[in-house]
């Protein structure tokens, strides 16, 4: 948890009975350019922003799998083969980002959200809605994912749940650890680099338990 509190990027395995894979976190607001090009590199994955699903709803924001019900495309809505419904909401860019995609616009798309988020918890709701529709567009190439602590654990919960037990602000940045040969990455090897960044693989089933010790989350998985 100190270490998350530090911006430092520590790595979450789910477990092995829902995709057994392993992503990497980081506080959003600790993000910088070359933290999104170590991650292109080194974990390969999609680079996404996560947020608990009550603050984006105060943005005005759903799930993706809402809206394309809400527009006809219900015979698109499926649930993937681990059994939970996506955390997928809306894709946004920064509006001075200049293709959005390059590792210094994530970043800014990333930090920038990051201190929307922080004015949703300190009660400047409107202020950041505001913010938030100025200086955002969609479709972008940072995707919102909206957590559900407590009635969903996948990794955007359990990133979410460590943000609380750390006593750091829900927005993180979270992005699956993949290998050379197109699958997940092993839990060994991802323990391998944690060790070499001085960090540490943690458990989901850990971060459920000690979230239930702490009164964080009382549902069970």
């Amino acid at each position: 948890m100190e270490l998350l509190r530090q911006g430092k990027i520590i790595f979450i395995h789910d477990s092995d009975d829902r995709e057994n894979e392993v992503d990497a976190v980081i506080r959003a607001d600790y993000v910088t350019p070359s933290v999104i090009t170590w991650m292109r590199h080194r974990a390969g994955g999609l680079i996404c922003f996560v947020t608990e699903d009550s603050i984006g709803r105060q943005l005005g924001l759903q799930f993706m799998s809402e809206m394309l019900r809400n527009v006809g495309f219900d015979g698109l809505v499926k649930r993937p083969s681990y059994g939970d419904d996506p955390a997928f909401s809306i894709y946004v860019n920064h509006v001075k980002t200049r293709t959005g995609i390059r590792d210094g616009d994530r970043a800014m798309t990333i930090t920038r959200l990051a201190e929307i988020v922080k004015m949703v918890i300190d009660g400047k709701v409107n202020e950041a809605r505001k913010v938030f529709y100025e200086e955002f567009y969609a479709p972008g190439h940072v995707p919102i994912l909206l957590g559900r602590v407590g009635r969903r654990f996948g990794h955007t919960e359990l990133s979410l749940i460590l943000a609380k037990l750390s006593n750091v602000p829900p927005s993180l940045v979270i992005v699956e650890m993949l290998s050379d040969d197109g699958g997940a990455m092993a839990k060994g090897d991802v323990e391998n680099i944690a060790k070499s960044l001085g960090t540490v693989v943690v458990d989901g089933d850990e971060i459920i338990m000690r979230a239930k010790v702490e009164g964080i989350i009382n549902s069970t998985p």
